[in-house]
């Protein structure tokens, strides 16, 4: 049933949009397929080998009252995004918004060092994470330009500011900055991009105790607070918030300093 009253609308903004998120079948990104359909937005389900997790994803959104299609696509490869994007458009009916969260790998133990870098997982990752960003923002963009509305919101990592994570992954999710910003320019003033870098987060494996450590907040983020922070890019009225990367990291890159000086919270 569709809102019918002010309050209603104000509760479910993105009622009567949709758009695609790009790996959705687990993690951060069926937070935000999730987080999109309770704030009232039919979702394209992008995934690639997680056909369970993204039909997990769907029964979610499906709880939401809203509807999911699943979108099957290896988004490094053109050919395949662009029939996915125009399944996606047939479909839906309409593309307001895409998240660009298809990626991983940032913690492989066969990319730790540039000297033991293999070329075959170089490219797996950068096309993963940048290409595919790329591809999805390439095919949407026409269609919300002809609209004169869109959204788009990259997942990057702070791995792209900090170099943590293997030449391949930091090159990625560093591209993805530039990405963001060449996107913003160029798509004004109808399309706004921006960027979200997430730090440790609950769905990935990290170590706890290292990640007490080095975060001032002592904790992981979960993947709900990155579909927040989304979802907040997505409903934002007007066209000035664009361009922007913006850290979600329980200050980690900032404690950083800190910690190589001592004086990180001790706080327990």
């Amino acid at each position: 049933m569709e809102p019918s009253t002010s309050n209603e609308i104000a509760a479910r903004p993105l009622i009567g949009k949709a758009g695609i998120v790009t790996g959705a079948g687990t993690g951060i990104g069926r937070a935000i397929a999730f987080r999109l359909a309770q704030l009232g937005a039919d979702i394209g389900v992008n995934y690639d080998r997680s056909e369970d997790g993204a039909k997990k994803t769907a029964d979610f959104v499906a709880t939401a009252g809203r509807r999911a299609i699943l979108l099957q696509c290896d988004v490094s490869i053109e050919n395949r995004v662009k029939d996915m994007v125009e399944m996606a458009h047939s479909e839906l009916g309409r593309i307001d918004f895409l998240v660009n969260n298809a990626g991983g790998d940032g913690h492989s133990n066969s990319d730790n060092s540039v000297e033991a870098a293999v070329m075959e997982d170089w490219n797996l990752i950068i096309g993963a994470n940048l290409t595919g960003a790329f591809l999805c923002t390439r095919f949407v963009a026409p269609l919300m330009l002809a609209a004169k509305r869109g959204k788009v919101v990259n997942i990057s990592s702070i791995c792209g500011i900090t170099g943590d994570c293997g030449p391949a992954y930091c090159s990625a999710k560093a591209g993805m900055l530039g990405l963001t910003r060449s996107c913003a320019v160029s798509l004004a003033p109808y399309v706004q991009v921006n960027s979200i870098l997430p730090g440790f987060v609950s769905s990935q494996p990290h170590d706890l105790d290292r990640v007490s450590k080095i975060t001032p907040g002592k904790n992981m983020g979960a993947p709900e607070e990155v579909a927040e922070l989304a979802a907040n890019l997505i409903c934002a009225h007007g066209t000035f918030l664009t361009g922007s990367c913006i850290v979600i990291d329980g200050a980690v890159t900032n404690g950083a300093i800190g910690l190589s000086m001592d004086w990180i919270s001790q706080r327990s």
